[in-house]
């Protein structure tokens, strides 16, 4: 070492000024790269998602673990925003169902989560209470999952004004008014209507708009009034319907609800010709505890396999996002798949073109300006129906007895959107 020492002197001694020049500009070099500042690390983005994990609506929640898992592989878990590759992540909260619980743990994730945009889904108790809170705090979100009418005017919406950080798309309740009445107009009945609507957000709405509507093209609506859930008994509707000789039913209750209800009938020798129930008739796994009496149940059609649709995120067909769900999952694809995907969809581009992610405004204008060519159809909240709404195609189907699974969803009736084929013609229960 003490040699090494005095050679290394020795050659200092006798450096060439051309080897003097070169030292210096490489200690200079690496002086310059110590004095550098470090490159600041985009910030993450939190996003905030409330949805119903547990309760009666839990159902909707049954693809949301792949959703994201998706969304992790399309983006690996970051987003470019304005030139920088930003880390997000999605902090999950359980509204138990409840639209309190909904409402409070919203403001946890505004408040103590300090999320920049907010997203939901699953009905109106769920969308509506949420939302609110973020249009009270002054933060961004987009939400899907619950018809127009209740989620505007179920928050007392005014149409001349809109609101100011709350965008939803979905489909309207006159878009399935208008829907159903054809594919009805198609089979043989007496066109009298029983309303199985509750008391909650699309129940009144149903209860308010449809029987004037059905009323216009010939149908008679029998209303015996809303009621509250959960409920063991449903004898008073189905004793009214069958003192009405109402061959049509038309309602909106979750997948418990319709079980008791539909036992009832059977156990009281109700055989309507045409039932139509939003929620209960979505989804494969409420429909496969009926048995027998699944055969040609009627539900609407929001999003399937069948819809000529692409991800803008992942660049997935719907069959192949269905495929890519009953592979993961080995369950049958349903209707929420596609706007689970279209939800996150629509808040990540919506992200991309933030200008400032440092201010809620900026990312509530990146919402207004919207125009998104998502999984479920074409997303532009400048269209309506509705101030901060947009309307998302809808069709009619039933279920019949599959080659795969016990039973699967055919598009019956296309009459509101054409451009997505049917694949089986409409038949009466009995």
């Amino acid at each position: 070492m003490a040699w090494r020492k005095q050679a290394m002197g020795s050659s200092h001694r006798h450096m060439s000024r051309r080897q003097l020049v070169q030292g210096l500009a490489v200690s200079g070099l690496a002086a310059t790269q110590i004095a550098r500042p470090a490159v600041a690390v985009p910030r993450t983005i939190r996003i905030g998602l409330v949805q119903p994990s547990t309760g009666p609506l839990a159902f909707f929640t049954q693809q949301i673990a792949f959703t994201l898992e998706q969304v992790k592989k399309a983006t690996s878990g970051a987003i470019k925003i304005n030139g920088a590759r930003h880390p997000f992540e999605i902090v999950v909260k359980d509204s138990q169902s409840n639209p309190n619980r909904a409402a409070e743990v919203a403001q946890e994730l505004i408040l103590q989560d300090k999320i920049d945009i907010m997203a939901t889904y699953a009905t109106p108790e769920t969308v509506n209470p949420v939302s609110d809170q973020c249009e009270l705090n002054g933060i961004p979100v987009v939400s899907n999952d619950a018809p127009l009418e209740p989620y505007f005017f179920g928050r007392k919406g005014d149409p001349k004004k809109g609101f100011e950080w709350t965008y939803h798309f979905f489909f309207s309740g006159r878009q399935l008014a208008q829907s159903v009445v054809p594919y009805w107009d198609r089979l043989p009945t007496d066109k009298i209507v029983g309303g199985l609507w509750p008391n909650d957000g699309d129940g009144i709405a149903f209860s308010r708009d449809f029987p004037p509507y059905f009323a216009s093209k010939g149908y008679k609506s029998i209303d015996p009034g809303r009621f509250d859930m959960p409920a063991s008994d449903y004898t008073a509707q189905i004793t009214a319907f069958k003192a009405a000789n109402a061959d049509i039913v038309q309602g909106v209750l979750p997948p418990p609800e319709f079980t008791t209800f539909w036992n009832g009938t059977a156990q009281q020798g109700y055989k309507p010709k045409i039932v139509h129930v939003g929620k209960a008739c979505e989804f494969p796994e409420a429909i496969y505890v009926l048995g027998e009496r699944a055969n040609r149940l009627t539900t609407e059609v929001w999003w399937s396999k069948f819809h000529p649709f692409h991800s803008g995120l992942s660049g997935q067909s719907s069959l192949e996002l269905a495929e890519a769900w009953e592979k993961a999952s080995n369950k049958q694809w349903s209707l929420p798949l596609g706007f689970r995907h279209a939800l996150f969809e629509v808040v990540l581009d919506v992200l991309k073109r933030t200008s400032d992610l440092d201010k809620p405004e900026s990312i509530r204008d990146a919402i207004r300006t919207t125009n998104y060519k998502s999984m479920v159809g074409s997303i532009d909240f400048t269209t309506g129906p509705f101030p901060n709404t947009a309307q998302t195609p809808l069709v009619m189907g039933q279920w019949f007895k599959g080659k795969k699974y016990p039973y699967e969803m055919s598009i019956v009736d296309n009459s509101t959107a054409p451009d997505i084929s049917t694949n089986a013609a409409p038949e009466l229960i009995a």
